[in-house]
């Protein structure tokens, strides 16, 4: 999951203009962060990377399906974020 959220926040770095995202954007500085945050198993990683998976189809849902046909990462990396918070040990 990880590594996908990496990936995710790398495409995002390189093309802002497909995530609707102006090069000086704020938010292209924490693109990284949800799969910072899963590598170093911070508290609440997964729940993180569900919202930073699917932020795209609350904001603009039709151009965020129309991306998936082309990059379904973000739909694999949201399960595979919901399947780690379910299956968290609670301590």
């Amino acid at each position: 999951a990880g590594a996908l959220l990496l990936a995710e926040g790398a495409r995002v770095l390189a093309k802002a203009e497909l995530c609707n995202l102006s090069a000086g954007s704020a938010s292209l500085g924490l693109s990284m962060l949800p799969g910072v945050m899963m590598l170093d198993r911070m508290p609440h990683a997964g729940i993180v990377g569900i919202v930073a998976s699917l932020h795209g189809f609350v904001l603009a849902p039709s151009k965020a399906l129309d991306n998936a046909k082309a990059w379904p990462w973000p739909l694999v990396t949201a399960g595979i974020c919901a399947y780690l918070v379910s299956t968290k040990q609670r301590s």
